[in-house]
């Protein structure tokens, strides 16, 4: 059963990685429930354009951010907001792939400055007022590889598993006081991210889901699920994950994505 989004959480929804791939469909699905969105990326023309497509269409009120999200200054103009937000969706995120002793060490960093510090950050900022109103939400994006060993991800990996852990202790803390927290872990998603990162995707038996779809999902878990896998094969592969003994999954994982990455980074 569906409820009132504006109702429920407030007015606002902020939506970072909001140009570009399940960021982009969260914003557009939020604009459909009737929330006035502020739409955060680095890329300000998109994201005036689209800000400007979402009130047009919806007929809700639009705001933008134009931030990196790597850089404290990022993190702190979306701090700065003065809209009341009632309902945050950290969609944005970066992905490295290879071998990881070569990778570059400042790219790892700043993907951590992203998917991990910025994450912890604004839903730390956006949770006090949320837990003084006593009603709120906060809706953040994981992956599968977060959930089981994913050789050359390491990193990205590790950033998903915490945003996990974190997501899931933030629900046992905030449920009481009004603020529902979700964590959505997804598997392949048709984004840019997924195509732009040098795997080749069609070695591997994963089914690309497309980023609608996934935002459909992510949505419709808040309030209900603390953590959303889109997917009946994606669930039965994290099932499996967790029964599989962990030298035996990560040497599984490792055969599997020797064949996607590009063999000039392994």
């Amino acid at each position: 059963m569906s409820f009132n989004f504006k109702q429920k959480y407030g007015g606002w929804a902020l939506v970072t990685g909001a140009t570009s791939g399940i960021g982009e469909q969260m914003a557009k699905q939020l604009a459909e429930k009737g929330m006035d969105v502020v739409l955060v990326a680095r890329r300000e023309q998109e994201l005036k354009d689209y800000a400007q497509a979402l009130a047009s269409q919806y007929s809700v009120k639009t705001d933008v951010i134009v931030a990196d999200l790597a850089t404290q200054e990022g993190v702190n103009k979306v701090k700065q907001t003065q809209h009341d937000i009632g309902l945050i969706a950290l969609s944005a995120g970066l992905e490295t792939n290879g071998a990881f002793e070569k990778l570059d060490l400042n790219g790892e960093r700043r993907l951590l400055d992203v998917n991990v510090t910025s994450t912890m950050e604004l839903s730390h900022h956006f949770s006090n007022a949320m837990v003084v109103r006593g009603k709120g939400a906060i809706l953040l994006v994981a992956s599968m590889f977060g959930q089981m060993a994913s050789p050359y991800f390491s990193t990205y990996a590790g950033s998903k598993a915490f945003v996990i852990g974190f997501g899931q202790s933030l629900y046992g803390e905030l449920k009481p006081k009004g603020v529902d927290v979700s964590i959505l872990s997804p598997g392949l998603t048709e984004t840019s991210m997924a195509t732009s990162t040098g795997v080749n995707w069609g070695k591997v038996p994963m089914a690309a889901k497309k980023p609608e779809t996934v935002a459909k999902v992510a949505l419709d878990g808040i309030g209900k699920r603390v953590v959303t896998v889109p997917g009946v094969r994606n669930n039965i592969m994290v099932f499996m994950s967790d029964l599989t003994p962990r030298k035996l999954m990560a040497s599984m994982m490792k055969r599997l994505l020797d064949r996607a990455v590009d063999p000039k980074r392994l």
